[in-house]
Order: C-alpha cells, then structure tokens, then sequence
C-alpha cells in the first residue's frame, strides 16, 4: 500500500465509521485538537432512558457484583480516573455515586444528580425534569479488565433499583456523537434522544449550536454558562 493510499483511508475511515456528518464533525474536531489545546469541536447528544421497576439480569447473574453508595471518604474515590478538585466539587453538589463490586475487586462506578448538572468540558448547565422525578447520570466507568464482563448491565440494574426506591422514573445523560458504543449499549435500555447540541471552543470562546432553546449561544467568560431544559417527552410521548 502506497503512502498516499494510507492517507486516503485515514481520511475516509471516520466518515466510514460515524457517516457524513458525524464524520465530518469528528474529523474537524481531531484537526482542531492538533493545532492547538484550546481549540476543540465538541458533538453532543442528550438522551432520557426510563427506570425499570423489574430486575434487567436474572437473580443468578444479580448474586455475581453488588451494588453500593460510594461516600466521599470511602477508599475507592482515589480509585477512579478522575480529578481530585472535580470528585470534592462532584460531593458538595450532593452527587451521588454508585459502584459495582465482584468480592473484593472494584469493577466500576455511575454518578447521579438532580435536578441540575454543570458540564465540565463545556459551559452548559442540564435541567432535568420532571423534577421530583428525574435525575442526570454521568461519568460512567468500568475498569478495563471488567469492560467484557457484566458490569455495565450490573451497574445499570442496581441503579435501576436504588432510583426505584427514590421514586425516580427517568434518567438523563449526555453522549458524544463520536462514541458508538457507548450510545448503542444505552440504546438497548431504552434511551431515546431529546436533543443535540455541537461545541466549538476556541481559547476564551464558546459557541453552541443546539436543537435546544435558546438553539444557539456565544460565550466569552467563565460564568456565562448556558441552559438546556432536557424533558422526558421522547419516552412520555
């Protein structure tokens, strides 16, 4: 293969892999990223998944993790790939994180909150509703030694059961257009987009263009952030 064939397919393989658009994104973003660290094209979907009462895993699989709260001074904060300043900012919000355990081995960990969450690559602020029964979950992380086993439906099943006994009926996350994987696992519990919304970061800069009010928003400083109202419509309707 010549040298100019290998460039093609490193070209072509995002569109391959993501299609025009995403691809497209995808590509302007990696460019982006190489000229400079404070240039960056972020691609977002949003999306509500319902709670489910029933189990997701037969009882026999249940019995093989257990799911717990996590507390701020419990040894597996340290644990996660996540920076210290983030996981304190993370607890005096009141978010809540649930891990997953095979014995004595830490598979991964979620994290809840309600009814607001502040994105941390971007200036965006999440409202959720309904709120006395919604929540955002984020950051989920399975360690890469237990990523072919069952931790993500076991983590998601004890979630399911912890949100139940809280009265909450949907929850909300966000999702990069650029991880397949991850958007078709949630696709399988039912999560189903309400919105989208792309980032372009340049320094200082930051524009949105969103299918959201207020659709599309310039930002300057620090602690302008803006707004989007995510709603259970797409399961409701």
């Amino acid at each position: 293969m010549t040298a100019f064939q290998t460039m093609l397919q490193t070209v072509a393989s995002p569109f391959r892999e993501f299609g025009p658009v995403v691809g497209l994104l995808y590509a302007i973003d990696r460019v982006l990223s190489r000229l400079s660290v404070h240039l960056r094209l972020y691609a977002y979907e949003f999306g509500v998944q319902p709670i489910f009462v029933k189990p997701l895993l037969p009882a026999s699989m249940r019995r093989q993790l257990a799911i717990r709260e996590i507390k701020g001074d419990d040894p597996e904060i340290a644990l996660m790939p996540v920076r210290p300043e983030v996981i304190a900012q993370r607890l005096r919000r009141n978010a809540t994180c649930l891990g997953a355990f095979r014995e004595a081995s830490f598979v991964g960990y979620m994290w809840l909150c309600g009814p607001t969450y502040d994105e941390d690559e971007v200036r965006c602020t999440y409202s959720v509703s309904p709120v006395d029964q919604a929540v955002f979950d984020f950051d989920f992380y399975l360690f890469p030694e237990h990523r072919l086993g069952l931790g993500f439906a076991a983590l998601w099943d004890g979630a399911n059961e912890f949100l139940t006994r809280r009265g909450v009926r949907y929850t909300f996350s966000r999702m990069t257009r650029f991880n397949l994987a991850t958007l078709r696992a949630h696709h399988r519990l039912g999560w189903r987009p309400v919105g989208r919304a792309i980032f372009l970061r340049a320094w200082q800069l930051e524009l949105m263009c969103a299918t959201l009010f207020p659709y599309l928003h310039l930002s300057l400083r620090k602690d302008n952030r803006v707004r989007l109202n995510l709603r259970s419509s797409a399961i409701e309707g």
